[in-house]
């Protein structure tokens, strides 16, 4: 049960970032300006993009909580990334490590210590198993709690007292954000693509000084309905969180593997 609920865990995260990341794998596009809002479409998105998070590297311990159709667990685990270069994962539970993934710019690899198994794959079998294509950048993206879109195609913006609505829709795909004044924090991403029948809405919450130019989302609820997968809600409720200091990526297969 603990090794199940615990690689669960593991492959509805990485299972995330990527279906978020598929959303994200953008074409080059016309931005229409919006000429409705104090500012323009493409106003807002060029002033998000000057405020987003900064880290060459980042170190977190969270809890990841799992509620959908097939499971219910947690598990805590650490999550490191360096710029361009890798994203590392280490689930444990009750103190013991369980699996540990390694994502790359063409590759992932998985390694399940409790069944002895080890799986390295390209992200282009990924994409290509699962319809997922994946991306690094985004996914680095995500985890620091930056915007991606899925279109910026013909953007409508929307003034709400405090909060700036950004919509856009394209093909069968659409996203919506919305950031809170005066710093543009982004509170909310939903993602809808109508073809694949897949919908995701991530709310960012609790942020908090993390030594870096801008607030981080210390708690992030996520909502996933998709026609292969089903629904399920995932919490992601960061504890510790360092940045731009020394990281550890060390991804060592045992010769018993």
């Amino acid at each position: 049960m603990i090794q199940s609920i615990s690689l669960r865990v593991l492959s509805l995260g990485l299972g995330t970032l990527l279906l978020v990341g598929s959303a994200c794998k953008t074409k080059q596009v016309v931005i229409e300006e919006e000429t409705a809002a104090v500012l323009s479409g493409p106003e807002l998105l060029q002033t998000v993009a000057r405020k987003q998070f900064q880290a060459n590297t980042f170190d977190a311990t969270a809890r990841i909580s799992i509620d959908s159709e097939a499971m219910k667990g947690s598990a805590t685990a650490t999550i490191r990334m360096e710029k361009d270069k890798a994203i590392w994962m280490s689930v444990r539970k009750f103190g013991f490590e369980v699996a540990r993934a390694l994502i790359t710019p063409d590759s992932i690899f998985v390694l399940n210590r409790i069944g002895n198994e080890y799986v390295a794959e390209p992200l282009s079998y990924v994409s290509e198993t699962f319809d997922l294509p994946a991306d690094l950048s985004i996914l680095q993206q995500l985890l620091l709690g930056n915007p991606v879109y899925l279109t910026t195609a013909n953007p409508k913006v929307l003034l709400m007292e405090d909060t700036y609505l950004l919509s856009a829709e394209q093909g069968g795909s659409s996203n919506t954000f919305r950031f809170a004044l005066p710093d543009y924090q982004l509170q909310e991403m939903t993602y809808q693509q109508a073809k694949d029948a897949r919908s995701l809405k991530v709310n960012l919450l609790n942020y908090q000084a993390a030594g870096s130019n801008r607030d981080f989302a210390y708690l992030r609820e996520i909502q996933i309905n998709s026609s292969t997968t089903g629904a399920a809600r995932l919490e992601l409720t960061f504890n510790r969180v360092e940045i731009n200091q020394a990281v550890n990526l060390k991804f060592e297969i045992p010769p018993s593997y």
